[in-house]
């Protein structure tokens, strides 16, 4: 490092957005970045805090606290859309930061919950004019594998392996689902 500590951060923060400006991915961010960032500008506000506003030193470091800043917040920007563009393409990023590792599986679920809402809504337009067929049982999918399942009427169904599709007694498919075994899968027909 050199004499001028500002001048280093500011040069590696710089060389950062750079290198994520041209990457398509994600780079890899030093692990020490954020505890780097915040004892620098920790010790600039020190500095600002202590010293006459005044001075010209005191105008040049409050300047590179907001260069900082804003070279920051460009740089988490960048690679915000990038996290975004993963998302929407259900992909998962390498070099995720620390706190964008957190960040994105909660992101990626409220995607897939918005884009699973937006199914049912078509589903639902689309199928209006229909009604569920009456039965005592229910098709449902499997999403695990189950050994046998004895029914209400003790007759005895499976094994079953998941993605398997089967016909079980109404009572004991919404009971499956409840434990997140089964999905009921709804049988329509059109009106009359």
């Amino acid at each position: 490092m050199s004499d001028n500590p500002e001048k280093d951060v500011y040069d590696v923060l710089n060389e950062l957005w750079r290198k994520e400006l041209e990457s398509e991915g994600l780079i890899k961010l030093p692990e020490d970045l954020a505890r780097k960032l915040k004892e620098y500008i920790g010790s600039l506000k020190h500095y600002l805090k202590v010293s006459d506003k005044e001075t010209l030193s005191a105008e040049i470091k409050e300047a590179a606290v907001e260069a900082v800043s804003r070279l920051v917040r460009e740089l988490f920007e960048l690679r915000l859309r990038k996290i975004l563009r993963h998302v929407l393409n259900n992909t998962q990023p390498e070099n995720l930061f620390q706190f964008e590792m957190r960040f994105y599986p909660n992101l990626l679920k409220l995607i897939q919950d918005y884009r699973e809402d937006v199914e049912e809504m078509a589903t639902a337009v689309a199928y209006q004019d229909w009604e569920q067929v009456k039965s005592r049982y229910e098709v449902v999918s499997f999403l695990k594998d189950v050994d046998q399942i004895v029914g209400p009427n003790l007759e005895v169904y499976g094994p079953f392996k998941a993605g398997d599709v089967a016909s079980l007694p109404a009572e004991t498919a919404r009971n499956l689902e409840l434990a997140s075994v089964v999905r009921i899968i709804k049988v329509l027909e059109p009106r009359i």
